[in-house]
């Protein structure tokens, strides 16, 4: 008997070591130190302006506490707000909230501040999705109820709430009513209540730094306990300084690695981070004018447009020709067997011909049916990427030239982006070429940039009505579908836009693309490649750790 209680004893030690070893095997380092690069500036620090790479780096929860986010699959997720409940009819939002979280400055979050952040962002920040907001109700300890008059909830939620988040009203109460928040630069305006606060920030090294918030632990226990990011002039910078391990990942919104760089990588611990991209280069015709409010001269055009060297042009070797419905496949909602674009000259030339456009003087260059001159305005978005939007225009108008159709861009229309605006909310294009971020891309779609008619209850004075087709069933559908009352709402009338763009040829997407945003896989694990996104997603301060 003895011997047998000596036997359990020994196993039972054993079993204690064993899991002991276990758990010390399964137990995760943090990480101490991440180190992101990225092309964006630097130089602006307020938790509500989008500008520089804090502002879009609080698109992923970082030093701001987003209400919500949207995971791969498209569904919303709690962050700031622990969980929440849409009413059946879509006009409730019952949430909860941290008791316990705080302020960078070490000040307590309380109702006070959610409150008066949805009043902030609807009555002074003119959030559109927020205009039907009539109650903002503290409901308990740690809970709130938001109130529309319209079904709003599911619309919001899904649009503009996953990339704001509460705001502390001992620094922004002063801007109510006014519209000075974007440009204050005090240092309190990067207070927040993420998991990570700005420790310090030097501009003319491009460098800033943050240490985590360990209170700020409502979304799980943040396992990065810092992090530094470095501004680098350009991308091939950005390249050689992960093939040197100065930084272990890229970021920057809306602008992966270029293709064409993505053979600089010399370590084999770099992944590229392939992803589809959401986001897309774009054609949108003028259709208001006499050539863009012909379908057959639409038509004509993309039969004669150059697909293989558009997508080369805008997705070099890792792009493919695009279909009719606009979007890409790593859209919501995107609708599989629409037809695939490709190039005939001999059928833009025949659709070209029987629709009456043709060389009246026999100078080479098609005239309009009544015998007008036709000469094709162009108008390139003015952006960042200037050159690339001036290759495509250089394509387009090199495309027309072989059907016999004479095009320009007028310069003084791409000076700069508020001239350049003026001229497409006036409609003042034939062919505008365009883009959709990845951010626009999540719930607004490209169909965004197509609309004519302003949100009801809007100005058209409010932007990005940039889109002339004036169709009352298309602008009703793409209104409807930003303000879906669910998913099922959402993915039916995306899917309509998608067979409305491929039928009527409004407008068309130059390529579909894949994206890069690379990171080094030799000191850290629990990297989740987003789609789009890359590697610095919501989930990463919460995932990633120490091999």
């Amino acid at each position: 008997m003895k011997r047998i209680s000596c036997f359990l004893m020994a196993l039972v030690i054993l079993c204690s070591l064993f899991a002991v070893t276990v758990s010390a095997d399964d137990a995760k380092a943090p990480v101490e130190h991440l180190v992101i690069g990225t092309t964006t500036a630097n130089n602006t620090f307020n938790l509500y302006s989008q500008a520089d790479i804090f502002g879009r780096i609080n698109y992923v929860g970082f030093c701001r506490g987003n209400w919500i986010y949207e995971a791969e699959d498209g569904s919303l997720q709690p962050y700031f707000l622990t969980s929440f409940e849409i009413s059946e009819d879509g006009t409730t939002l019952d949430f909860t909230f941290p008791t316990t979280a705080v302020w960078s400055d070490g000040m307590p979050v309380t109702w006070d501040d959610v409150e008066f952040s949805f009043r902030f962002l609807r009555d002074t920040a003119k959030n559109t999705g927020l205009i039907h907001l009539t109650d903002i109700e503290q409901t308990g300890e740690g809970s709130g109820r938001l109130v529309f008059s319209a079904p709003d909830v599911y619309a919001y939620l899904v649009g503009t709430a996953m990339m704001q988040g509460v705001l502390p009203k001992h620094v922004w109460e002063k801007f109510e009513g006014t519209d000075d928040y974007g440009s204050y630069t005090e240092p309190e305006a990067a207070v927040g209540c993420g998991p990570y606060k700005l420790v310090s920030y030097d501009v003319d090294a491009q460098v800033s730094y943050y240490e985590a918030i360990p209170e700020n632990n409502y979304h799980g226990d943040i396992t990065v306990k810092s992090v530094t990011i470095k501004t680098y002039p350009d991308q091939t910078a950005v390249m050689m300084a992960l093939n040197q391990g100065e930084i272990d990942c890229y970021y920057a919104y809306s602008s992966p690695i270029d293709s064409t760089l993505i053979d600089l990588i010399m370590d084999d611990a770099i992944d590229p981070g392939k992803s589809i991209y959401s986001g897309e280069d774009q054609i949108t015709f003028g259709m208001t004018r006499p050539a863009g409010m012909d379908y057959n001269f639409r038509l004509a055009v993309t039969k004669a447009m150059d697909w293989k060297l558009l997508a080369n042009v805008t997705g070099g070797d890792y792009a493919e020709i695009p279909c009719g419905g606009i979007i890409p496949p790593s859209c919501n909602g995107y609708l599989d067997g629409l037809p695939r674009f490709a190039q005939d000259i001999d059928e833009a030339n025949r659709i070209l011909d029987e629709a009456g456009y043709a060389d009246i003087n026999g100078d080479g260059i098609r005239e309009f049916p009544d015998g007008t001159e036709m000469n094709i305005l162009i108008v390139p978005q003015y952006s960042k990427k200037m050159d690339l939007r001036n290759r495509i225009a250089e394509v387009l108008i090199n495309n027309l030239a072989a059907v016999g159709i004479k095009a320009y861009v007028d310069q003084s229309i791409i000076v700069s982006s508020e001239v350049w605006e003026s001229n497409i909310m006036e409609g003042n294009y034939d062919i505008a070429i365009g883009y959709t971020t990845a951010g626009m891309a999540r719930h607004s779609s490209a169909f965004r940039y197509y609309v004519w008619s302003p949100k009801p209850g809007t100005e058209r004075s409010a932007s990005w009505l940039w889109g002339t087709y004036q169709d009352e069933e298309f602008n009703a559908t793409v209104w409807r579908m930003l303000n879906a009352f669910s998913s099922e709402e959402y993915v039916e009338c995306i899917q309509w836009l998608q067979q409305e763009a491929s039928d009527t040829l409004f407008g068309a997407a130059l390529s579909w693309t894949y994206c890069f945003y690379p990171y080094r896989t030799d000191k850290y694990g629990g990297w989740y490649n987003r789609a789009s996104w890359g590697v610095v997603n919501d989930e990463l301060w919460y995932t990633l750790y120490t091999k």
